[in-house]
């Protein structure tokens, strides 16, 4: 199997857009120390396993009230909104808010594969606004990444959306994905 990495572009929406002008100096030097120096130009990739870290840290350094669950959501909120700042994440949504909930849900393997090397999808309809979805998420990512898919269909144009965790393990995780 291939090495896991998250591509430089989806780094740069959520450090260079998303959470810009919130950074510490602590916060970035503990980022550089897990790998990822921002006052460099960025690399082409990273290892899952610092994106990991670094994603952890920043979320607790940025919603120290909330639980780790909520903190990672909130981040990936946070860096839906910088990722529509970047050119393929704008590009990508201007064509998703074309297509419905649905439909966008449907390509959300080759979508997230524009963000990194690894991320396998299946749907599974459960009713006429409710899917479920299943993705080889690994660990707490799967928090991140359900902030991630309400901030994506929210700004498809998705109304009333909601992603509920159902079954995960250390692996993969199974949201409920329903809309109004």
């Amino acid at each position: 199997m291939s090495e896991r990495l998250v591509f430089a572009h989806t780094v740069e929406g959520l450090f260079k857009r998303g959470v810009s002008g919130r950074l510490s100096p602590e916060l970035k030097e503990r980022l550089r120390q897990a790998g990822l120096e921002l006052e460099r130009p960025l690399m082409p990739a990273y290892p899952l396993e610092t994106w990991s870290q670094c994603v952890s840290l920043t979320a607790r350094a940025l919603y120290p009230e909330d639980s780790q669950e909520l903190a990672l959501r909130k981040l990936g909120e946070r860096m839906v909104d910088g990722y529509l700042e970047t050119t393929m994440g704008s590009a990508m949504f201007g064509l998703l808010r074309l297509l419905g909930p649905q439909r966008t849900l449907g390509r959300m393997q080759k979508n997230l594969r524009s963000a990194n090397s690894y991320t396998e999808a299946r749907l599974t309809e459960v009713g006429p606004r409710a899917l479920d979805l299943w993705m080889n998420e690994p660990g707490a990512l799967r928090y991140f990444m359900q902030g991630v898919l309400l901030a994506g269909l929210r700004g498809a144009g998705t109304p009333d959306v909601r992603v509920e965790l159902g079954h995960f393990d250390d692996t993969s995780v199974t949201y409920r994905v329903s809309w109004g």
